[in-house]
């Protein structure tokens, strides 16, 4: 046979299989969504790759079984795999859930972030988990290629309440990149086209919704109050009025205890000595203070408080709010 027939059938083939391999590598890597929603998944005893694969797409955790078969198969894992019940997700890989299964979900690590938590609480639960080393969160940023939802957010500000608090598994030798995308990948999610509409309507950057939603998310707890103390907090920026919020002395001091002194702290996060949003976010925002900054409701107070027992008291006045504190607060 012609050598350049050789040739070029050969480098056909060559071709081929670096398509096919480059495929391959695609489809065990990417995940068939973003949603972090855990699904319990059982592997019954004795089950084959071909069973749980096709177990898997029923349950829509994957969307090829071939692929799923073919790793654990090239992998030679087809009789590792381990019976027993699986927290898994969509935001999981192919090669994810295989080894979850092969190693019984030993390699990984399920790390819940409550509502409220700030980025140096975050990183605490990192670091205890053995994922991160201290301060690498803290001063993480973007080398390139930085998610949309980061766009107007100040390049010299930390991701302060981009990491969507929620319950994730990560590997145990997950690189920080991958975790911090798949917590900001989750609130850029939870951000939905209409919410991101109604961002835009409202004439604010979701850098101020976010910024907003975390003071919301540490002044008060109730979902029915947040839209009110929202709408408070938007008519008093709007009016160029003091926001006072003692939360914001909270993350400055790291004392839940405040003082007078406190109020005359010359920082950019004061909103007592300084007028406006403070400089960014103060907590890492659940979906209901997130809702609650965009969607804030008109009330005709000006004022609120939070009682001992956790109430929130409302004020149309000042003279008003003086009287709540002395009724309130003692």
């Amino acid at each position: 046979m012609n050598k350049k027939i050789i040739y070029v059938i050969f480098m056909f083939f060559a071709a081929a299989f670096t398509i096919l391999a480059l495929v391959f590598w695609w489809q065990i890597r990417t995940p068939l969504s973003r949603s972090v929603e855990i699904k319990f998944f059982k592997v019954e005893k004795g089950e084959s790759a071909k069973v749980i694969a096709a177990h898997l797409k029923n349950s829509d955790l994957i969307e090829n079984q071939f692929f799923f078969q073919l790793y654990v198969f090239l992998s030679l894992r087809q009789y590792a795999l381990k019976s027993g019940e699986y927290k898994l997700s969509q935001s999981m890989s192919i090669r994810e859930i295989a080894d979850t299964i092969v190693f019984g979900g030993t390699n990984e690590v399920l790390i819940t972030i409550p509502e409220g938590f700030t980025l140096k609480q975050i990183e605490q639960r990192l670091v205890a988990a053995g994922l991160v080393k201290h301060n690498e969160l803290i001063s993480y940023t973007f080398s390139d290629g930085a998610p949309a939802i980061l766009s107007d957010k100040p390049k010299s500000a930390s991701l302060e309440g981009y990491l969507f608090p929620d319950t994730y598994r990560f590997f145990k030798d997950a690189k920080l990149p991958d975790i911090v995308s798949k917590m900001v990948a989750n609130l850029d999610d939870k951000l939905t086209s209409d919410l991101k509409t109604a961002v835009k309507i409202s004439s604010y950057t979701i850098y101020e919704i976010i910024t907003m939603a975390s003071l919301i998310e540490k002044e008060v707890k109730s979902d029915a109050d947040r839209e009110i103390v929202s709408g408070i907090l938007w008519k008093r920026l709007k009016a160029k009025v003091p926001l006072q919020v003692d939360a914001t002395l909270v993350y400055i001091t790291g004392s839940k205890e405040i003082f007078d002194a406190d109020k005359k702290i010359n920082s950019p996060y004061n909103t007592y000595f300084y007028r406006g949003l403070p400089k960014g976010p103060i907590s890492n925002p659940g979906l209901s203070a997130i809702m609650a900054a965009i969607f804030p409701k008109s009330s005709p107070y000006w004022y609120y408080l939070s009682a001992k027992d956790g109430a929130t008291i409302f004020s149309k006045t000042l003279e008003e709010h003086n009287r709540n504190r002395a009724i309130y607060l003692k």
